[in-house]
């Protein structure tokens, strides 16, 4: 312990509790430890947020957007299939994997560690993933929560999150202070605005609190930071963090486990990335998921290793993945040579900073378009009887083709490699599983319903070995929904 020590790697000056601070060692964040008062029977979480303006109505739309009939579907495919079958899809020269995929270095977790765009950021396919694992909820957990509190679109691991509008995310992919100072989910929460807070409720789904120790991690700046930090519902108190530019760790301890939290910027700026807390020693299956909505892997890409070396002293994971090419291939006209180049930087600087983990890429699914009313063939033909149907499959041909990268590259790199739009049956098959009862894929043709991303881990599970066996447990195996 080395408490305000000017010159060295970090001191720190709380107006609180009792505190401490540690100086960071090389590679290591600097950090600031603070007693905390926890209440019993803690009320639950209010957010005071201002109340959102109406929407407008918008007038009927005369010629709406709709899935294109199936039989103009099944009239595309022959060509589409024909053109497929002659391109090579053998990985010359194939490089087996590296480590087998669900080996640990501990036998008694299995640590994962996911990052995604917005179809795993939704939380339905992990959380059938745990399912499937027969654990019960408490042998089930996580350690780090990204930076991305109150982002649309994406499910954490908290009861409860509030989030005032002050906050701007950076996303690595897209936001060079991101990619500069990325927290562990490849993304920030930055407010230059004093007075901009975040609430959070860190009881489990059954209302029960379970950590007395939560980490912030945060960036440090040349100026001091001050935040004013409420848990449950005791007292306020200020925290003044100062010290040497760079990644920084606010460690607050409490008696007891703590149930809500509210932290308010007195002195900013403050760039929050992510939060941290122990895993209980019971947990059987550690699951990190890192998603964010509209993120590609190009923020491996833009990263640089030993800037997210601070967070992972030690090898977290005995399994990475990446989820990503849904985003990519909305770039027109998509460029494979472009892919291929992002996609072969990317996963070298992640294999960079996971080294001895298994690794395994997720290559998208299939996609459709939707297709105005009077473009329907069937619809105009009286009309225009030569009138053609649109490219009904030209997403679908740019996913088959990310599929075959990221296939090529994963083996390059001795990772393994599971393909949703294999899974799903190939071309065409968006427009098949949006017409399933129940559908299984939203009617954007792009993303999935709560069942289609249970059944894509049903099949992911199927394919590659996941299930009770991981983790000891003789049970029968699960009924596909």
């Amino acid at each position: 312990m080395n408490p305000l020590a000017f010159g060295q790697a970090a001191f720190c000056l709380v107006l609180a509790w009792a505190s401490s601070c540690v100086q960071a060692q090389s590679g290591q964040a600097a950090m600031t430890r603070v007693q905390v008062q926890i209440q019993s029977n803690a009320p639950d979480l209010q957010c005071s947020l201002p109340p959102r303006a109406p929407r407008p109505e918008r007038p009927a739309d005369p010629d709406p957007v709709e899935w294109p009939d199936q039989e103009e579907v099944d009239k595309q495919l022959p060509a589409f299939r024909e053109a497929a079958s002659r391109m090579p899809d053998a990985v010359p020269g194939e490089v087996p994997a590296a480590f087998p995929l669900w080996s640990r270095a501990d036998p008694s977790v299995l640590r994962v560690g996911i990052w995604s765009d917005s179809h795993l950021a939704a939380g339905f396919f992990t959380q059938e993933l745990q399912r499937l694992s027969r654990l019960s909820p408490d042998q089930v957990g996580f350690r780090f929560v990204p930076a991305n509190l109150g982002r649309p679109g994406v499910r954490l691991p908290l009861r409860k999150t509030c989030v005032s509008p002050d906050w701007q995310f950076e996303p690595a992919h897209s936001h060079n202070a991101g990619a500069a100072h990325p927290g562990p989910g490849l993304v920030n929460m930055s407010s230059l605005q004093d007075g901009a807070w975040l609430a959070l409720d860190l009881r489990n789904a059954a209302a029960r609190a379970e950590h007395s120790r939560l980490r912030l991690l945060y960036q440090q700046t040349e100026r001091p930071v001050v935040l004013a930090v409420r848990v449950d519902s005791g007292p306020e108190q200020l925290i003044t963090l100062q010290g040497e530019e760079g990644p920084a760790v606010l460690e607050l301890l409490g008696q007891e486990a703590m149930s809500t939290l509210a932290l308010r910027v007195q002195q900013g700026p403050f760039r929050l990335q992510g939060l941290e807390w122990p895993v209980a020693p019971q947990v059987r299956l550690q699951m990190d998921v890192f998603g964010y909505p509209g993120a590609t892997a190009a923020g491996w890409r833009l990263v640089r290793p030993e800037s997210l070396m601070p967070w992972w002293p030690q090898p977290p994971y005995d399994v990475v993945v990446l989820a990503f090419g849904t985003n990519e291939g909305n770039v027109q006209p998509f460029s494979a040579q472009a892919y291929r180049q992002m996609l072969q930087a990317s996963v070298s600087q992640w294999r960079a900073v996971f080294p001895q983990a298994a690794c395994l890429l997720i290559a998208p699914g299939d996609r459709g378009i939707l297709v105005r009313r009077s473009q329907k063939v069937g619809k105009s033909s009286s009309r225009n009887p030569e009138r053609k149907a649109p490219d009904l499959l030209r997403f679908t041909r740019v996913h088959q083709e990310i599929g075959r990268i990221q296939k090529q590259v994963a083996s390059a790199h001795g990772c393994h490699v599971w393909s949703m739009f294999e899974a799903m049956g190939g071309a065409g098959s968006a427009y098949r599983w949006v017409r399933h009862n129940p559908p299984l894929m939203a009617r954007d043709l792009i993303h999935f319903t709560v069942p289609g991303y249970q059944r894509l881990a049903q099949l992911m599970a199927k394919d590659l070995g996941w299930g009770p066996s991981l983790f000891g447990e003789v049970a029968a195996p699960t009924a596909a929904r």
